[in-house]
């Protein structure tokens, strides 16, 4: 038998092993790293900051009465989205008789039950007005949905799924008030039905955006990176920054902030915009917002050219970030999030304000005084939102092009 001192020595040694491996697992992941853990059945689930859970675009189709139907126009409700066609006689019947006892289930009026036809030339509005009569669905909870071919396979982009008749997802796909795609679930998972109760009980308590709570969930591609060959079209972006550390767009949720395009070596136009944000930078004051300069010069400016011009200009780093990174994501980010031109030497010289939910709200002449007021007006109206808006006018302010260039490039 071994003494008392020599087991206290082995307890303390597993202990110590496991504390080691516990201190090493943490350390591995960053504040951008997703903890991922496999849960019953074998199903993966992942622990996940709101603030990185994909915003949900707002899309347009017609309703069983032939109404309308504006997913923008329901945000602040949360939504439970799931696709079938009417002539599929087994699995998409099933997922649609699930999708009744769930709806049974939650009986909050709030919360809107969405199923998509993925076969729009015979699902016409007759057709499901029909099958949601047979079902009992009326339009205030509980909308089936038809619309051009493009229109739902767009949706289908949204939450990274396949979207077609004869391939399309059979999950039951769940977004929070605030536009956020939250949870996946499997339609004839007995424990995820049960989970998709509790889940959708806690997001109608959510009163406000939950900025600094996370979650878990099976939408565990939620704040992944991904190879840019592999994203279709870009709403979110990360770059690299002054001090060579990722910058991920999603972490500025809950923040408003301007972004510009530029590159360190331009004599005129560059240098100017850059001079005038070191003077806004002080001039913000009561209208918190951030600063993002973006080089469209990848090849010349590093990370530590970036912290030399940042420097140079007075920056307070805190405040102001200058991001680089490949040529094709800077060309891809510009046009696809900002709809703005930049490649190389040319693009746009407009600042663009982006909102606390990560959507573009506005642009404008920064060599118009007036622009800047306009453009401090907006910046308070976006700091005063609660909410992410369903449907927002994108505010822009351009005047005819000045002697020193134009506002639209250089």
């Amino acid at each position: 038998m071994k003494s008392t001192p020599t087991i206290a020595l082995s307890l303390a040694t597993v202990f110590l092993s496991l504390a080691t491996i516990l201190i090493l697992n943490a350390n591995r992941k960053s504040k951008n790293e997703i903890a991922t853990d496999v849960g019953q059945s074998g199903v993966a689930y992942a622990n996940v900051p709101w603030k990185h859970f994909q915003n949900v675009p707002s899309f347009q189709l017609v309703d069983q009465t032939g109404a309308k139907f504006d997913s923008g126009e329901a945000m602040g409700r949360p939504m439970a989205i799931s696709f079938f066609f009417a002539e599929c006689p087994t699995i998409c019947r099933d997922l649609v008789k699930q999708v009744q006892k769930l709806r049974e289930t939650v009986e909050d009026d709030d919360f809107l039950f969405v199923t998509i036809s993925v076969d729009p030339e015979k699902d016409t509005v007759e057709v499901l007005g029909k099958y949601a009569e047979e079902f009992g669905a009326t339009p205030d909870r509980w909308v089936f949905l038809t619309g051009p071919s493009h229109k739902f396979r767009e949706v289908g982009q949204h939450f990274g799924v396949v979207v077609d008749r004869d391939t399309h997802t059979d999950n039951i796909l769940l977004v929070d008030r605030f536009g956020k795609y939250r949870d996946r679930f499997k339609w004839d998972d007995p424990y995820d039905m049960k989970r998709f109760s509790k889940v959708a009980k806690d997001v109608l308590a959510e009163q406000s955006p939950p900025l600094e709570s996370s979650f878990e969930t099976r939408n565990v591609m939620a704040g992944v990176e991904h190879k840019i060959d592999n994203v279709k079209w870009v709403r979110e972006f990360h770059l690299i920054d002054q001090d060579e550390q990722k910058f991920y767009s999603r972490d500025m949720t809950g923040q408003v902030w301007i972004c510009n395009f530029f590159f360190t070596t331009c004599p005129g136009i560059c240098a100017k915009q850059s001079e005038y944000l070191a003077g806004l930078q002080s001039r913000l004051g009561s209208h918190p917002a951030k600063i993002v300069s973006i080089s469209t010069q990848s090849n010349h400016d590093t990370p530590a050219k970036l912290k030399e011009y940042g420097t140079k200009m007075g920056a307070e780093f805190s405040n102001w970030t200058f991001l680089t990174g490949t040529e094709l994501w800077i060309k891809r980010i510009s046009e696809e999030y900002f709809k703005a031109f930049a490649s190389g030497g040319h693009h746009s010289s407009q600042m663009y304000i982006v909102d606390k939910w990560g959507n573009v709200r506005g642009d404008f002449n920064w060599r118009e005084p007036i622009g800047e007021v306009k453009m401090l007006e907006l910046i308070d109206e976006l700091n005063a939102e609660t909410t992410p808006p369903g449907n927002y006018e994108w505010i822009s302010f351009k005047k005819s092009p000045t002697k020193e260039g134009t506002t639209s490039g250089h």
